[in-house]
This record gives structure tokens, sequence and C-alpha cells, in this order.
């Protein structure tokens, strides 16, 4: 089972830290791509595409004075698949929120 500690590891993966809720990077995402199903772990959920690709995991980075912060690995590699295709949208949509590391 991928987690998203595994998932910023793995090559074909690349992340984001976001400044907004794990429940609102959820919402970005269910807007900007259809087709998605997702479960979740102690560590995240996990979006897939209906036959079972991992396209990105959301989990939480940090606590700030505001709240938690995200964080979203989303697959990049191979460019082929529909995963990456979706994962890019996932990836076009959270960018405006991404913060520096």
């Amino acid at each position: 089972m991928i987690q998203l500690e595994d998932a910023l590891a793995r090559p074909e993966f690349e992340s984001l830290d976001l400044d907004i809720a794990v429940a609102d990077v959820h919402d970005r995402i269910t807007d900007a791509v259809r087709g998605l199903t997702t479960s979740d772990s102690e560590e995240g959920t996990k979006y897939r595409t209906t036959d079972g690709m991992l396209v990105a995991v959301v989990g939480t980075s940090s606590a700030t004075e505001d709240g938690e912060r995200a964080t979203v690995a989303y697959r990049t590699a191979p460019p082929s698949e529909p995963a990456t295709r979706k994962a890019s949208k996932i990836a076009t949509a959270l960018e405006s929120d991404a913060v520096d590391r």
C-alpha cells in the first residue's frame, strides 16, 4: 500500500506543499478532475483512476497558526498514462496555493 511518504520518495511523483487545508484540496481536486476514486488511510487520501492507477496522495504536512497545511504528491510519469494527465490537472488546479519548502 502506498503512503504519502512513499509517494514523495518515488521518482514518478512530485509534490507540492500547499497553504490550504486538506478538505479544501479535496474540493479542488474533485472540481478539476472527474472519474477518480478515493480511499482514506491514516496518512492521507489516495486518488486513483477507475482502473486502480494511483494519481495522487494528499496528506497533512504541517500545522500553522491558521490550521493544517496540506501536501499533495502527484504522478508525473509516464507521460502517456491517463493517470499522469489527470495528475497534471490536479497540479495545475493547486499550484496557486503552493508554498516554498
